[in-house]
């Protein structure tokens, strides 16, 4: 008996055999366009085949699923290769997971339910993960197609590793790229996404302290954010002339400007390739209440206490080359304004055509005009045109027909554009631009940005402006990180009045920045709108259905993933016909 008992103990071995090891963690492709919630109970292995054109990006997302607790987790990928060209990846790292408690209202019928209130959003390309038992981690990676990239099939490995019990383990994924001979190159559709280089906004870039504005440290983070969004589509640059410049008053009134600063900016932005045109920040705003006439800001030496300080007095502040001066808010027909406009205006025309800036230079007014406050809006817009009359003016709108004649680039709020749709394509024919843009007010079901919708919705924000043959895409939000709570605790403001979020899209690490799963759908959807717009030259119909069955109308869309990716491989095989 003992025999026999030994002989039974021993046997795998003697024959060859072992007992097979359950693994620690395990390892689940899924789609990128795939929001993995913290408690995604059941995960599919969905591997399949990325699929895109050169000039693209390809974004993998692999999910790790812990059997056993798993400390120092890390992920890196293996060699990208067809056997002959090798891929290198843009960013490798764990999808991070943020709040959005406060829910907005009315909600969208495609709005994702999480229990706990997180949602997956910021990628950390610098980070170890812990997980507990049953506990689940994306990993994401962001893969550049060049240009010149040959075409065909490309494989590579996600590897994950982490320490199990004392001892490392290390298991790999793998997946395929297919690179169509399709090439898109800079996409045509205008972007500008908002930037907030306040001293309150930049301390969260450096541990809690300000930033003193226009020191190295503070043009060191503006080059941060240029080379970031010039990934990511953007092509505009909102910047303000007015908070830039650098100004003197003597006693007869006469003033002198030092434009240094604005150019620094604008150079950093060119020399990332983020600014095909210039995007001058507004001269108005309102002086209190949101149905209240617009001003304009004015640098002045003795302002009183009745005299609104403006945002842009932020810049001046304790800045010893302005003497004193303090931008604050007066009417458009106060003396001192006219006194400043008649000087600045000129002096700031001849600086942008000297420096070739010109021609690509377009100017807000307001933000967001209403009917109430409509005329002081136009009168604004028409005395700059006395100056700058080539000047394209330009902004985000909340009213529409009074405006006729003083906006030569209109960029309606998506409801707003799908109400007056008739309008808007009318003054298309006129020559006139029409963007539209996206931001707290709109509800529903519309296409957006906020971290409780799919993915896939972010990304077809630009297939409604293909359909709707909108041209440009505008957004406040990039970093609009609040003083009152972290962007890494809580995205949604104001017991939901700003959506979870609706006010930035990137997020701030020590000295850098860190992009999100959406931004990266928002890319990818500036990419597609391009293939459609190719597609359209070779076979107009074609692309009209494809646009048609994805967006049936501004506020419904097929959000079925599987669905949308067999649409883009019917897009990119026509090209590849051509």
């Amino acid at each position: 008996m003992k025999k026999l008992i030994y002989f039974l103990l021993i046997s795998p071995f003697l024959f060859g055999f072992t007992q097979k090891k359950e693994p620690t963690f395990y390892l689940y492709n899924v789609d990128s366009m795939d929001k993995v919630l913290k408690e995604r109970g059941v995960l599919r292995d969905d591997a399949d085949t990325m699929r895109v054109a050169r000039g693209e990006y390809a974004s993998v997302q692999v999910v790790v699923k812990a059997i056993k607790g798993v400390e120092q987790l890390k992920a890196d990928v293996s060699k990208i290769s067809n056997g002959k060209v090798t891929l290198k990846p843009q960013q490798v790292g764990f999808v991070g997971y943020v709040k959005s408690s406060h829910r907005y209202s009315p909600p969208s019928v495609y709005m994702i339910h999480s229990p706990s209130n997180y949602y997956p959003d910021p990628i950390y390309t610098d980070t170890i993960a812990n997980l507990l038992p049953g506990e689940i981690q994306p990993v994401w990676v962001t893969i550049p197609i060049p240009t010149n990239c040959e075409s065909g099939i490309y494989t590579g490995k996600v590897l994950v590793s982490g320490m199990v019990d004392g001892k490392k383990v290390l298991y790999d994924k793998s997946f395929t790229i297919k690179v169509y001979p399709v090439t898109v190159k800079k996409p045509s559709l205008w972007i500008t996404n908002w930037m907030n280089f306040s001293p309150i906004a930049l301390a969260y870039m450096n541990n809690g302290k300000n930033v003193e504005t226009f020191s190295d440290l503070y043009w060191n983070f503006v080059q941060q954010f240029a080379t970031m969004v010039s990934k990511y589509g953007q092509n505009m640059h909102r910047i303000f002339p007015l908070w830039l410049t650098k100004y003197t008053l003597d006693e007869k009134g006469q003033y002198t400007f030092d434009f240094s600063n604005f150019d620094r900016e604008v150079g950093i932005f060119e020399k990332a390739g983020a600014l095909d045109r210039i995007e001058g920040g507004a001269f108005g705003w309102r002086a209190g209440k949101w149905d209240e006439p617009y001003s304009v800001e004015v640098p002045i030496s003795d302002p009183k206490k009745l005299e609104k300080r403006s945002a842009g007095s932020n810049y001046l502040k304790g800045l010893d080359y302005n003497h004193g001066l303090d931008l604050v808010l007066l009417p458009l027909d106060d003396k001192r304004s006219k006194n400043f406009y008649n000087q600045y205006l000129p002096a700031l025309k001849k600086h942008l055509q000297e420096n070739g800036w010109y021609d690509k230079y377009v100017q807000h007014i307001g933000d967001e005009p209403i009917d109430a406050n409509a005329d002081s809006y136009i009168a604004i817009s028409k005395y700059i045109k006395q100056y700058m009359p080539e000047v394209k003016t330009i902004d985000a709108l909340m009213a529409s027909k009074k405006l006729t004649g003083s906006v030569d680039i209109w960029v309606p709020l998506l409801d707003i554009f799908q109400k007056d749709y008739d309008f808007f394509m009318d003054l298309q024919k006129q020559g006139k631009e029409v963007w539209m843009y996206t931001c707290a007010p709109l509800r529903g079901n519309y296409a957006n940005r906020y971290v409780e919708l799919p993915l896939i919705l972010t990304r077809y924000m630009h297939w409604v402006n293909y359909k709707y043959n909108a041209t440009g895409y505008l957004h406040w939000g990039l970093n609009f990180w609040s003083e009152y709570q972290m962007p890494i605790v809580e995205t949604a403001r104001h017991r939901g009045e700003i959506p979870g979020g609706d006010a930035f899209i990137v997020y701030p690490g020590y000295h850098k920045l860190y992009s999100s799963i959406r931004f990266g759908a928002m890319r990818d959807g500036i990419f597609d709108h391009e293939l459609l717009r190719m597609l359209e030259k070779i076979d107009p119909e074609k692309a009209k259905a494809f646009a048609n069955e994805i967006v049936p109308d501004f506020d419904r869309y097929d959000e079925d993933i599987v669905y949308f990716r067999n649409m883009r491989k019917q897009i990119l095989e026509r090209l590849s016909q051509n």
